[in-house]
């Protein structure tokens, strides 16, 4: 038996990811590092704080149009 365990990878959404490189200029390996909370400043907790909003907003817009299609 394998004992070893395997890491597991928090994945982004690509489209968040993309507009946030378009508003902020930096790289998408930053902007993922920034969310992650391995990096340290304004700009970082200001990445952070735009993804999770444009990502709870995504997904409601996604309730929605399941809800719009159930119908």
């Amino acid at each position: 038996m394998d004992n070893s365990k395997q890491k597991i990878y928090k994945s982004y959404d690509s489209t968040i990811l993309e507009a946030l490189f378009l508003k902020y200029g930096v790289s998408k390996y930053y902007i993922r590092q920034s969310i992650k909370g391995a990096v340290q400043g304004i700009t970082p907790d200001s990445i952070k704080k735009d993804y999770s909003t444009m990502e709870k907003a995504s997904k409601e817009i996604i309730k929605l149009l399941i809800q719009k299609t159930m119908r």
